[in-house]
């Protein structure tokens, strides 16, 4: 299954996007998604709009969307209220990169976070 992906800077077409709990990198559970998050899946959705919102989140302040390949079982995300929103899957391959200008990722992060009442600027400890 081909969708998007919005994660960590600097990976690279051919590369596999493997779990938190397989890779050690810290989860978006630990920057306050706990019980929505499973840290032992990949989180992916057919709408590159959606990857580049989870993008604008990523705790570096400098996330990426990438075009990604869905390898081993496919489900819906059990949390996701919008139907065909959000997958988890067991691993994804990036098959390619979708260019969102940083002012944009930006703006998405500055809108959320007015939303929910924080600083834009809320960074992990």
């Amino acid at each position: 299954m081909i969708c998007y992906h919005g994660g960590p800077p600097g990976l690279k077409v051919g590369a596999r996007i493997l779990p938190a709990s397989v890779t050690g990198v810290k989860s978006s559970a630990e920057f306050g998604a706990a019980g929505v998050c499973d840290p032992g899946k990949v989180y992916v959705t057919p709408d590159p709009r959606a990857a580049a919102m989870f993008a604008s989140l990523h705790p570096s302040g400098d996330g990426r969307v990438y075009k990604v390949r869905t390898v081993g079982g496919v489900a819906y995300d059990p949390d996701c209220t919008a139907p065909g929103l959000s997958y988890v899957c067991d691993a994804a391959v990036i098959v390619g990169r979708v260019r969102v200008k940083r002012k944009a990722l930006n703006r998405i992060r500055r809108v959320m976070m007015q939303e929910t009442g924080l600083s834009a600027d809320l960074r992990p400890p």
